[in-house]
């Protein structure tokens, strides 16, 4: 009887730093169209050898962490445009006490 356990990747120095900067490449493109095509042609791993490293390094999968860091970056945009909005208001009521 054959074993049908499924051997993980070792997450190497060379692994951990190709996958490092696949994630920043990743932060980088966001807003760019991101689906398996590009991460192994960027990354140079299978789509498999991706969901073991990014189970491994990062505890999501490749496209979890496409879409947390667009989550991401969609809110801190949001946080800018409300603070900015904040401060004009605040600013707008300083004008009009002063009139």
């Amino acid at each position: 009887m054959r074993s049908t356990t499924k051997k993980r990747s070792p997450l190497s120095a060379s692994n951990a730093k190709q996958l490092e900067e696949l994630c920043s490449w990743i932060t980088e493109n966001c807003e760019r169209t991101l689906g398996w095509s590009q991460l192994t042609q960027k990354s140079g791993f299978t789509k498999e050898q991706l969901v073991e490293l990014f189970q491994l390094y990062k505890q999501v999968t490749p496209m979890a962490f496409v879409r947390q860091v667009r989550k991401q970056r969609k809110g801190n945009n949001s946080i800018d445009s409300q603070t900015q909005l904040f401060d004009n208001i605040k600013n707008q009521g300083k004008a009009n006490e002063l009139n």
